[in-house]
């Protein structure tokens, strides 16, 4: 363990514990980690998931890891993740990603909010992610899959990541914003200038966030953002002016009410509707991509599953392949395969008892989810592709985390796997497919993905 006293007896110290918390030295006991700083921090961005893999091995389920000078406690232990999901206070966390963001997001982002005001904005963006909105939407996602694969033929090669990003911005355009078919290309241009100005990470440093007359790439950004900004805004006084009865969420978000009548404004939505776009295009669509990896790297997963398709209408039904029990398996076997994300990290506002250790506000505390995912010990030969293992029941509480847990889950997590099964339900029944290559699982642009994309083929027309 790394004891923050000055006992001799006391492993090599990772950190100084008066650059980072107030907390009484003596009162403050972190698990073991790597001392070296740089090196540990380097490791996180360029490799992240075998970084992990080897201080597990070093020091076990548990440890501390410096993260841009914060200690954060890593952990692939489902008692203590229970203790962190189980805690019952709101105000233990702070907010779920970092307060630069909010350039991105918008400052009264979910993403971006903690306490009984995360949990106040939470609770009325739940009700569109649910119920029969949602099954309705299944149209909407059928026909985006099958127009981002239909100039497909036998014999061509294609990046199912370049196609896939394409289908779930289109979902999110028609079913999450609401936009109708004339100016769904507008906002999907506004929207890929938008991310595509983002290439830079430096533009989340305050110092950075500077015009320099209109020549910097912060400029640049910002001219894209107010744009798609326009267009939501616009999009909200269109959904408000249309005396509501629509099925996308933003109309859900504009007919909803707070416990005290009031209803969001315009800002609040347009920033929520930022995080649903940035939470929930990139990482569906990395999902779809690798999905199909497995089933065309897996010829009895593809051979079963097509069997499974088989016997659904999804002409007339396409809601009914979020039901299919296989289907859904894939799409469960995928994401504990390769998650999106290395961890789901908070930052504590008070001092925590995390099993033995004693943890200071100002820590970091998080399930290490690609660790969690091929635990030994909750899952039976963890590196091998096996939908089965999802049927018939759910996994072990706190062993799948794909989406998070506790009171900061990701808020779209049932919307997702929906999108995902009735998506890559589409497009197999139409098209035979071979994988060309066997993609690295990289971090790339926050998240995790194919460094390749993944490189499919078309084998034949079905």
């Amino acid at each position: 363990m790394i004891s923050l006293s000055t006992s001799s007896s006391a492993l090599p110290l990772a950190y100084e514990p008066q650059a980072w918390c107030e907390d009484d030295e003596e009162s403050v006991l972190l698990p073991p980690g790597p001392t070296a700083r740089v090196v540990s921090n380097l490791r996180l961005v360029t490799d992240p998931i075998e970084a992990l893999r080897e201080w597990q091995a070093t020091y076990g389920d548990t440890f501390t890891v410096d993260r841009m000078g914060v200690p954060t406690v890593m952990t692939a232990d489902r008692q203590l993740i229970a203790r962190l999901h189980g805690s019952g206070d709101p105000d233990l966390f702070a907010a779920a990603v970092p307060e630069p963001t909010d350039v991105l997001l918008g400052s009264r982002s979910l993403l971006l909010l903690s306490g009984k005001q995360h949990l106040r904005e939470r609770k009325l963006m739940m009700p569109p992610f649910h119920g029969e909105r949602m099954r309705g939407w299944a149209v909407a996602m059928a026909e985006a899959g099958q127009r981002a694969f239909t100039d497909l033929g036998e014999g061509d090669e294609f990046r199912a990541l370049d196609l896939t990003q394409r289908v779930t911005l289109e979902v999110i355009i028609r079913v999450i914003f609401g936009v109708d078919e004339a100016r769904v290309q507008e906002f999907t241009d506004a929207v890929l200038d938008w991310t595509d100005a983002l290439r830079s990470g430096f533009l989340f440093l305050r110092a950075l966030q500077r015009d320099f007359l209109g020549l910097s790439p912060y400029a640049r950004y910002r001219r894209a953002r107010d744009r798609v900004d326009a267009l939501l805004l616009d999009q909200i006084a269109r959904s408000r002016a249309g005396g509501g009865g629509g099925t996308d969420v933003l109309t859900g978000l504009v007919e909803a009410r707070y416990d005290d009548g009031s209803a969001m404004d315009d800002e609040t939505i347009r920033d929520h509707l930022r995080t649903l776009l940035f939470a929930g295009h990139d990482t569906t669509a990395i999902t779809l991509a690798w999905a199909m990896y497995f089933v065309h790297r897996n010829p009895a997963v593809a051979e079963r599953l097509r069997g499974e398709l088989a016997g659904v209408d999804i002409e007339r039904s396409p809601e009914l392949l979020a039901r299919l029990p296989y289907l859904g398996a894939v799409i469960d076997e995928t994401l504990r395969m390769r998650p999106i994300s290395v961890d789901n990290q908070r930052t504590l506002r008070k001092p925590f008892q995390l099993g033995p250790w004693s943890l200071p506000a100002g820590a970091a505390v998080c399930p290490a989810v690609t660790l969690l995912h091929f635990h030994p010990d909750y899952w039976a030969e963890p590196e091998r592709f096996a939908p089965e293992r999802f049927l018939g029941g759910k996994p072990a509480a706190n062993t799948f985390m794909p989406f998070g847990g506790g009171v900061h889950r990701c808020l779209g997590a049932v919307f997702a796997r929906f999108e995902a099964c009735v998506v890559l339900g589409t497009v197999l029944r139409a098209r035979e497919f071979e994988a060309l290559d066997d993609p690295r699982w990289v971090r790339c642009r926050g998240t995790l993905g194919p460094d390749s994309g993944v490189r499919m083929g078309v084998r034949a027309s079905l």
